[in-house]
């Protein structure tokens, strides 16, 4: 089984977006996460994951870490407005660390440097 942290300012984000009147987006990370316990399996993993949806940033001897826009449910949101989450993968550990949606204008490459210093935090 896959054992599923957060980063502690991944925490107040995605409070955040509840506030947005995201009601479902703890409920949508849930299933993003059975997902990723098949998809990412030490043992056995088996592609679930579009390809195309599923982004590498940057990767150690120990970790992966991977980009997604996550599909919020019952948002009515299309999926170019979908927020993108941060995580990492390291054996049958998945660590959740930031999320950013096209609203609030994010550059992708700053946030990917925020995901990086944040795994520090974890690992």
């Amino acid at each position: 089984m896959m054992e599923f942290r957060y980063h502690p300012a991944f925490e107040k984000e995605i409070a955040v977006f509840e506030k947005r009147r995201l009601f479902h987006i703890r409920e949508s990370l849930a299933g993003f996460q059975k997902l990723c316990e098949i998809h990412f399996h030490p043992t056995s993993p088996e592609g679930r994951i579009n390809p195309g949806k599923l982004h590498r940033v940057t990767q150690n001897e120990t970790w992966t870490m991977w980009k997604i826009e996550l599909a919020i449910i019952k948002s009515g949101l299309r999926p170019s407005q979908y927020p993108r989450i941060w995580f990492v993968v390291s054996g049958a550990t998945i660590a959740f660390l930031c999320i950013a949606n096209h609203i609030d204008n994010y550059n992708d490459a700053e946030m990917d440097r925020l995901a990086l210093t944040r795994v520090s935090d974890l690992f």
